[in-house]
């Protein structure tokens, strides 16, 4: 848990106030219980386990707030997440224990999942081909008064927890790039991978496991980087061997999701030598790019050559990062003019559009060396200009960026932005070999979002509607928020990271 030196006063009145609240909610937990409906009591038991893991997050985010760099997007969405909040809650008061077995951690995982998916048999009524599921008779009061139990142990844990003041530097630091890691679908995916399984058991020590973690990942970010710098050096080349620098083609990107800062740019710029990287002072949300290119390139092939090389690492960026990059971002979001006034009333009037045309990308997160990392990987697996066959996806997903970055007041196109990115999945399904061309789309397409949103999610319910209107060519029949629309880009992005990218590496190694 985060030190009483390193958080505010407002982070530590909101972790209070989650201790509260996880109180409330186990006093009505007994009552319900009391009343003979125990699948109910269950439900407000997980919550405030979920309450005591909100805590846990809280304190966290406070602390990073002394490492910049390793800023985490605190979006709504993550704060959401049931299974991450009910980890938090058993996980985060051990981070600093001398002791953790992979066996506890993996416990921890398990029982968080556990526990969410028991809850959800106990709160909803099912229909299916296994016939009705009723939710009353999904939990009885033994089972209720278990986790009741459970909850209040965990919290008289965490009342009885003190901050500590004595957190070193280093400690800080890593439990802030734990914290970051974690929120990262590739970064769960090698926490809980077998190696690291195994290294946590041989060490036995949550910090000395993380230091190794973040080693691992600096190695394979620095390898990726490696391997992407001798791929790309293939495609550099447009005929024979150039022999000298002779172009250097320079673009200006726009980001509406992350910050740049130029201490995370050195291991790429370190390590590529003719695609260098440059923030721009008091711009955080600009990257310049920096394209040095040889002799081999004729004139007549520079423009088209350097406009294909440019649109193919702004791919892999957005990918990579799971963000938004363009060379242009929406201007006229909320206003179409300069100013309003009230001529009887001698006073300025504003009138903005809500909701306003911009999408929330969560705070903006700083492009670190890890995502740089991931961005080299995605260029790499990326289909050159060679393999004009593979392109399709990548087309529409160009597309979908395009309309994004052009989006506002005076041109609307949400449908337009969802339909190119749902148009890529299509295509990146089809090659994977999860959907097949001429076959219904939706039950794969329904399938895969469980992967990635919670049943009871509204929003699943109103994408698959989406979908299904896409499918049938009438989009123009639903109505497309950009809050769809955004979200159909990252789904296209985590498709990629999940399928495409291992994939690529598996046939680079055959």
């Amino acid at each position: 848990m985060a030190s009483t030196q390193n958080i505010g006063q407002a982070v530590v009145e909101g972790m209070q106030a989650c201790i509260d609240h996880a109180k409330a909610l186990l006093e009505s937990a007994h009552a319900v219980q009391s009343a003979g409906h125990p699948n109910i009591a269950y439900h407000l038991a997980v919550l405030a386990l979920e309450e005591l893991g909100r805590r846990e997050l809280i304190g966290l985010q406070g602390a990073a707030a002394r490492h910049p760099e390793l800023a985490v997007a605190w979006t709504e969405k993550r704060t959401q997440n049931h299974v991450q909040k009910l980890f938090w809650c058993f996980f985060g008061g051990h981070f600093f224990e001398k002791v953790l077995t992979s066996e506890a951690l993996d416990s921890m995982r398990g029982l968080a999942k556990h526990l969410h998916a028991k809850r959800l048999e106990g709160l909803y009524v099912e229909q299916d081909e296994d016939g009705l599921h009723i939710p009353a008779e999904a939990i009885d009061l033994d089972e209720g008064k278990r986790i009741i139990d459970l909850a209040e142990a965990r919290l008289a844990l965490a009342s009885a927890q003190e901050l500590r003041d004595d957190i070193t530097e280093e400690e800080q630091y890593l439990q802030t790039w734990f914290l970051r890691i974690a929120n990262d679908t590739e970064g769960r995916r090698f926490i809980f991978s077998k190696g690291s399984m195994s290294k946590l058991s041989e060490l036995k020590n949550v910090l000395s496991w993380v230091g190794w973690l973040k080693e691992e990942l600096d190695k394979q970010t620095a390898e990726n980087i490696r391997l992407w710098q001798i791929e790309v050096e293939r495609s550099r080349n447009v005929s024979g061997v150039g022999t000298k620098a002779k172009w250097k083609v320079r673009i200006r990107i726009y980001s509406d999701s992350h910050s740049i800062r130029s201490k995370e740019l050195a291991t790429w710029n370190k390590t590529v030598d003719w695609i260098k990287l440059v923030a721009v002072p008091e711009k955080k949300n600009q990257l310049i790019v920096e394209f040095t290119l040889r002799d081999n390139v004729p004139v007549q092939a520079l423009w088209h050559f350097a406009w294909g090389l440019a649109r193919h690492f702004v791919v892999a960026l957005n990918i990579g990062s799971m963000g938004f990059w363009s060379w242009r971002m929406p201007v006229d979001v909320n206003k179409y003019y300069e100013s309003i006034e009230d001529l009887e009333a001698k006073a300025k009037v504003v009138l903005e559009r809500s909701p306003s045309l911009k999408v929330d990308w969560g705070e903006h997160r700083v492009l670190t060396s890890e995502d740089l990392g991931k961005v080299s990987a995605c260029f790499t697996a990326l289909p050159g200009p060679n393999n004009r066959n593979k392109h399709g996806p990548f087309n529409y997903y160009i597309g979908g960026l395009t309309f994004l970055s052009l989006n506002d007041v005076h041109w609307q196109c949400e449908s337009t932005v969802f339909g190119n990115f749902f148009e890529c999945l299509r295509e990146m399904m089809a090659e994977v070999g999860e959907w097949r061309r001429g076959e219904p789309f939706e039950p794969v397409f329904k399938n895969y979002l469980l992967e990635l949103i919670s049943p009871e999610d509204e929003d699943l319910h109103k994408i698959v509607e989406i979908a299904r209107a896409a499918e049938a060519g009438t989009l123009d029949k639903v109505t497309v928020t950009l809050r769809e629309a955004s979200f159909a880009k990252l789904f296209c992005d985590a498709y990629f990271l999940k399928k495409l990218l291992p994939r690529s590496s598996t046939n680079s190694e055959a």
